[in-house]
């Protein structure tokens, strides 16, 4: 599931994710990306993942296709999780972001969407 967070304005997108990531989840928040990206030079992100227990493959192929292409309209990014596969997945696609990823630990999340929303 996908949850758009108050957060999201002008060229920063907040979301959070829980329980299964789905093609539909995958493909709206690929277009709410595009779209910024579309409108700003950069686009922030903050991307938050609480009791993620399933992925689609299909779609996490998708978004990191999605990622090389797109990756130097990244601004800051985010990615706060609770599993080691979600900070090894962070520093797998913080390779193709123009910033990087930066990965926090969830009771760290008010660090993250500073660093989104401000910057250092």
């Amino acid at each position: 599931m996908l949850e758009i967070l108050p957060e999201t304005h002008d060229n920063i997108l907040a979301v959070r994710v829980r329980d299964k990531l789905t093609i539909p989840d995958f493909d709206q928040y690929r277009n709410m990306v595009r779209d910024l990206m579309l409108k700003h030079k950069e686009t922030h992100i903050y991307y938050e993942m609480v009791d993620v227990s399933w992925i689609q493959p299909v779609a996490a192929i998708e978004n990191g296709l999605f990622d090389i292409i797109h990756g130097l309209d990244y601004g800051r990014v985010a990615m706060v999780g609770e599993k080691k596969w979600q900070e090894w997945s962070a520093k797998l696609a913080s390779t193709v972001k123009k910033h990087g990823i930066r990965y926090y630990d969830l009771a760290d999340k008010d660090k993250a969407m500073k660093y989104v929303l401000e910057g250092e």
